[in-house]
């Protein structure tokens, strides 16, 4: 536990730090929250670029200290306003960190976040172990491009836990929920103290976002955070936002340069569809709003800070601009479908961002293949859920497809859309255009996703509405004048109860998502994935601690771990040895650092890690039992815990 929490500290300090660092640099001297979202982008191109230096992991977390240490210097001196912003900040942080913490919470210890939902982490657990210590092969995820700045930032964080990539994930999931409250806290910051924390909340956690904190999507909440974090820099833009002198004003853009280079270095170039989308429709939209100043003059006193900025980007981005073009090509295959691998599982080691295989089930109860176009998905999700208000503990489900009736559902929907268009309405008339166009921009690329790429690319550009949409709402159903009913008439009444349904509905969404999310191994070794390539199309038994498989959802995870085998079958460990193996199996794995084969007549092959390779000799003429209906790696051998 408290390797999680000493990780989360670590991004949340660090980013703080270094994003408030990078502001005063660019003349802020007041406390800025937006330093949320600003620090984490060079926080992680640092972390990727030292995690490659000799020391690895050890290096990370030095060269984060030493950009710490420097980011203090810059703010010391300098700085207004620290001591109320900790006042207003630290309870806000506190209480979503707690809310963030559910899964945890209920299966009482942490471990891989979204086992048995989806199989995603293995794959990155596996990249970020090779970043740490590169000894054997080259994994997938580093050889195709594959953005891997939270995997540097991981690795250096789990120096703090003892080397314990598993908490050092948990944590970089855990803060960036906390540092998108924070965030928000740039706009919500004028609600009054009970409501602002209940806003931002609601902001770093809307339902989706929240369903894939369940996940263990860590990348998709941190492209969300950037997302979130860039619409609320062109909020402060358009509001007059840069102090000091005009030398000041030419560093306006630099901000939005870092989050976008954070972007790049967490989800690579199709992070910045996002980010530039949200530029170029706030600029068309200040050119209208601004059509009196002159097209020009606004244009001419834009032009040279834009400039400094994308000067910013492209020196920020350089280092891993050769990475962005290798993984190009197979990031399009992977979005539009056209690569795929052979059931029951996608034999490619490391598929890109927007097509990790994922284990699921159709819901009736077979077989399927594991591909590209669903990943864990059902089918296609509802684009309602962004607006967040969907009561089902799984975001994959339909309208009445789980215990609640879809009358629910629709009404949470009614609910959401109103909340959304009478906030929207009230941002438009204030002329605050920049976190309204980045919500249009989210819209539109989630409409490219669904006409060109596949539903579970589609389903990651939902996740990307929500924080925003969220944002649009709470700012104006928390204000004092609507949720208190102060507004005269049957119109303030109806605004009032409209609110208290949306809040209430929005929490209970996002909670019924955190209290599902299952909770898998509190370690990791990458010996079996190292290993698969010996039994690879042969049938294979692997033996686990029966608490594991019982209480942790390892027999999910090691289901993908041990991919390959044909079939494969995952047991509790025998508890006695010198009989026979069970017929129909060439290899047997044991997961426990055991140095005795489990059956007579095995012949150790390999051992990596706690992991053991046992081979049968000779012909294998029996043929294993089938796999239980809908759970391939339960073959039912009957053997002891």
């Amino acid at each position: 536990m408290l390797g999680t929490l000493a990780s989360t500290l670590l991004v949340c300090g660090a980013a703080l730090l270094i994003g408030q660092a990078l502001l005063a640099a660019c003349g802020w001297r007041s406390w800025s929250w937006l330093a949320a979202a600003v620090g984490l982008g060079p926080l992680l191109a640092v972390a990727w670029g030292a995690v490659q230096l000799p020391g690895e992991g050890t290096a990370a977390l030095g060269a984060v200290a030493a950009l710490c240490a420097a980011s203090a210097i810059v703010v010391a001196g300098r700085l207004e306003g620290l001591s109320p912003a900790l006042r207003e900040g630290l309870p806000i942080a506190l209480a979503t960190l707690a809310l963030a913490s559910i899964p945890f919470i209920v299966e009482g210890r942490f471990g891989v976040l979204g086992t048995g939902f989806n199989v995603d982490m293995s794959q990155h657990l596996l990249a970020a172990d090779w970043l740490a210590d590169p000894v054997a092969s080259t994994p997938g995820l580093v050889e195709q491009g594959y953005p891997l700045g939270p995997h540097g930032l991981a690795a250096a964080a789990a120096e703090l836990a003892g080397g314990n990539l598993v908490h050092g994930f948990d944590g970089l999931t855990l803060a960036v929920p906390v540092l998108a409250a924070l965030a928000s806290l740039a706009v919500l910051r004028e609600l009054p103290p009970l409501r602002r924390a209940v806003g931002a909340a609601l902001v770093a956690l809307p339902y989706v976002v929240a369903s894939y904190l369940s996940q263990g999507q860590f990348k998709e909440l941190v492209q969300g955070l950037f997302l979130l974090g860039f619409a609320l820099c062109l909020h402060e833009l358009a509001r007059g936002w840069g102090p000091g002198s005009p030398r000041r004003h030419l560093l306006a853009a630099v901000p939005l340069a870092a989050i976008a280079i954070g972007s790049l270095y967490s989800y690579s170039a199709p992070g910045l569809a996002w980010l530039g989308g949200a530029a170029i429709l706030f600029a068309a939209a200040e050119l209208v709003r601004r059509r009196s100043e002159g097209p020009r003059v606004v244009v001419a006193r834009a032009a040279v800070p834009v400039a400094v900025g994308l000067l910013a980007l492209v020196i920020g981005s350089a280092p891993e601009l050769g990475r962005v073009a290798d993984f190009q090509g197979n990031a399009v295959n992977v979005a539009s479908g056209n690569d795929h691998g052979d059931p029951p599982f996608d034999r490619r080691p490391d598929p890109g961002p927007d097509g990790e295989q994922a284990a699921g089930s159709d819901g009736g109860g077979e077989r399927r293949r594991h591909n590209n176009d669903l990943g864990n998905l059902f089918n296609q999700i509802s684009p309602a859920e962004a607006l967040g208000l969907w009561p089902s503990g799984d975001f994959r489900v339909d309208p009445g497809g789980g215990a609640v009736p879809a009358v629910v559902f629709y009404a949470g929907v009614l609910v959401g859309a109103l909340a959304l268009l009478v906030a929207l309405r009230r941002w438009l008339r204030r002329g605050e255009t920049a976190v309204p166009a980045a919500l249009l921009a989210a819209v539109l690329v989630y409409v490219a996703a669904l006409v060109a790429a596949t539903p579970y690319t589609a389903a990651k550009a939902v996740m990307m509405i929500a924080p925003l949409a969220m944002l649009v709402s709470v700012r104006e159903l928390l204000a004092p004048d609507v949720l208190t009913g102060t507004t005269r008439g049957w119109r303030g009444r109806g605004l009032a109860a409209l609110a208290a349904a949306f809040v209430l509905g929005a929490g209970v969404s996002s909670l019924l998502a955190l209290g599902k999310a299952p909770v898998g191994p509190d370690t990791y070794s990458p010996g079996l994935s190292r290993m698969r390539s010996i039994f690879e199309g042969e049938p294979t038994l692997v033996l686990a601690d029966a608490g594991a498989l019982r209480d942790e959802h390892a027999r999910d995870f090691l289901a993908w771990e041990a991919r390959g085998g044909e079939p494969v079958c995952i047991e509790p460990a025998v508890a006695g040895r010198g009989s026979p193996p069970p017929a129909g199996f060439r290899y047997v794995v044991t997961s426990e650092g055991e140095r005795e084969p489990p059956f007579a007549g095995l012949t150790e092959t390999r051992t990596n890690g706690p992991y053991t390779v046992w081979e049968r000799r000779g012909p294998v003429r029996d043929r294993p039992p089938d796999g239980a209906q809908g759970k391939p790696s339960e073959c039912g051998l009957g053997l002891g815990g």
